[in-house]
């Protein structure tokens, strides 16, 4: 596949916005401006913690043994990585934005489907926010909100596994790379 061919097909939704793009100036010119000055914007305010979150990939990706994955939240790990990895998502903070490439590495280093999916349904569940919460809405929703959350978590980890079964790996062609002196980290 030319590297043309490659390009569009891995970067397809910038040609999808786009479209969106020219679509609505040709509808209002004004909103479109108003649109792209937001999208900008937003990029602009995102982008500190983007960079910020590859730089911390790539610690991990170096730092944290593919051994240490996979004893933790590997296939063997059982409950005990499930729970680990709803623990995990409890303390991550920031847009899920910045959660997604941190969860592929963990995949690439052997994590178990599961555990991810752990990972990114309890991160919902912040507990530093959790005194806010039991303060304005009450312990009774607290808690019954924090244990469904936690509840669906293992429920929607053994959904994941069972339907993707055990030789699931994410598409290649949607790995974040980074240049490392002259060589291709995957992330």
């Amino acid at each position: 596949m030319s590297g043309a061919v490659r390009g569009i097909k891995e970067n397809w939704i910038v040609g999808v916005v786009g479209v969106a793009y020219a679509v609505s100036a040709l509808l209002s010119v004004p909103k479109t401006g108003r649109a792209a000055t937001v999208g900008v914007a937003t990029f602009v305010e995102l982008l500190p913690t983007l960079v910020t979150v590859f730089i911390f990939v790539g610690l991990f990706q170096v730092w944290v043994s593919d051994e240490f994955v996979i004893k933790h939240l590997g296939e063997g790990s059982g409950a005990k990585g499930l729970a680990l990895g709803a623990a995990l998502g409890t303390v991550i903070h920031g847009p899920l934005i910045g959660v997604f490439p941190l969860l592929k590495s963990l995949l690439a280093k052997g994590a178990r489907v599961g555990v991810v999916v752990a990972i990114v349904s309890t991160w919902a569940i912040k507990l530093p926010m959790i005194p806010l919460e039991v303060r304005l809405f009450g312990w009774r929703f607290a808690a019954l909100r924090e244990g469904l959350l936690l509840a669906s978590a293992f429920m929607m980890a053994t959904v994941m596994e069972l339907a993707l079964g055990d030789q699931w790996k994410p598409p290649d062609d949607v790995a974040l790379t980074m240049p490392a002196g002259g060589r291709t980290i995957d992330v």
